[in-house]
């Protein structure tokens, strides 16, 4: 299993490799989380040990990659990253000899190794919309949803035709990054060399996305919201008698939350009768739970679907992990995006009734009202749909679908 180290990425390739428990794993990945892989009781090897921050860096960005020279920078660091990636995994590969590659979205060197040793490579993608679409709406834009009429027509063609045209300048401009990949982001038959050809499976609802076409490889199994270590919710110090709104950025961006706790407690006083749990997602700059003011607690991390159960709303920012851990606990949400494919979930969210999108906090006391008025029955539906999926059967399936009659059981 190949993954960049982050949460979002990592955790739910762990919690798919927990499912086949007579398969021998090798996690390969970023060495900031080769102890909680080792302690989730998986072998682990590093890539680029020599820079061990090196993807964080690209991750972690110091500001809002919107403008289109940083989101460029970015997209640049991130090709330049595959060569020196390349060899390590190759490495790790000839010496481990799997009998399939399974590897998250943003680790496309996985595939160039799976397909020089001839074994199946299924990639994974909790967000399925980053995959080009030749019909419907196109993504990563800011958040775009559909528009009827000839107008939103023009629209999607023009946007779709731009993210067309950007990858292929990138793909001319890093041509010799992309050399594993044939040279292109693209194969002769148009569709991305980044994905799997034969299997990708997406980790959320179809429910939830858009109309427009997908991959033939792409099949929709349901959203992975566990952890692969059990975590305990932190206790709250907060009034019982208040329903609780939890507040989180998610684990990366701390451009985003350096001043988070200021303010949402300047919210709460906004907003009488709610109390507020802020997640700061970074263990490092708190260490235990605390109470800031009446109605707000700061923690260092939330264990989602642990702890979601005893909260009325999430305000949060969009991320898959967030937000399909609201789904299952059927609450509604106030999404306030902040970078990458937060603006897409916000969209998806807001225009199935099932919370409200707002651009900065000043926003969210209306907001929450909105949210809070939600009407229960579409809640119920998602949750319902994200607790009757059973990714973990369906990744084992997609690892060794069932044998034809009368052939071989192995």
């Amino acid at each position: 299993m190949v993954a960049p180290p982050y949460a979002g990425h990592l955790n739910p390739l762990l919690v798919l490799a927990r499912s086949v428990p007579d398969a021998e794993v090798l996690v390969v990945t970023g060495p900031g989380k080769l102890a909680d892989i080792r302690a989730a009781g998986f072998a682990a090897t590093p890539v680029l040990a020599d820079d061990p921050d090196a993807m964080e860096r690209i991750a972690d960005t110091p500001r809002v990659t919107g403008h289109p020279v940083r989101a460029l920078r970015q997209v640049a660091a991130n090709l330049r990253l595959l060569p020196r990636a390349l060899p390590e995994v190759q490495a790790a590969a000839d010496a481990f000899g799997p009998d399939a590659v399974a590897a998250d979205f943003c680790a496309p060197v996985a595939g160039v190794v799976a397909g020089r040793l001839g074994v199946p490579w299924v990639t994974t993608v909790p967000t399925p919309f980053a995959i080009e679409n030749r019909r419907g709406t196109p993504a990563y834009l800011g958040g775009w949803t559909p528009r009827a009429g000839l107008a939103g027509r023009l629209r999607d063609a023009a946007g779709r035709a731009a993210t067309r045209t950007g990858k292929h300048l990138a793909g001319v401009v890093f041509r010799r990054e992309l050399e594993p990949f044939g040279g292109s982001l693209y194969r002769p038959d148009g569709s991305e060399a980044f994905y799997s050809p034969h299997a990708i499976l997406a980790l959320g609802l179809a429910e939830l996305e858009f109309d427009r076409d997908w991959p033939a490889a792409l099949r929709f199994i349901g959203p992975v919201t566990a952890v692969p270590q059990p975590v305990t919710a932190p206790p709250t110090l907060l009034p019982e008698d208040e329903p609780r709104v939890l507040v989180t950025l998610g684990t990366h961006l701390p451009w985003a939350k350096h001043d988070l706790a200021d303010q949402v407690v300047r919210l709460a006083e906004r907003v009488p009768g709610l109390s507020f749990v802020v997640s700061l997602g970074d263990s490092s700059r708190l260490t235990a739970p605390t109470r800031i003011a009446a109605r707000v607690q700061a923690v260092p991390y939330v264990p989602y679907d642990a702890s979601l159960a005893s909260f009325a709303a999430v305000l949060h920012h969009g991320g898959a992990g967030i937000t399909y851990s609201t789904l299952r606990a059927g609450l509604p949400s106030v999404v306030w995006p902040r970078d990458y494919d937060q603006f897409d979930f916000a969209a998806r969210i807001a225009r199935r009734g099932l919370g409200v999108r707002v651009r900065s906090l000043t926003e969210a006391p209306d907001a929450l009202a909105a949210a809070l008025a939600l009407p229960r029955a579409g809640l119920e539906r998602f949750a319902a749909l994200v607790r009757a999926g059973d990714p973990a059967a369906e990744f084992r399936r997609t690892l060794r679908p069932p044998a034809a009659p009368g052939a071989s059981s192995r």
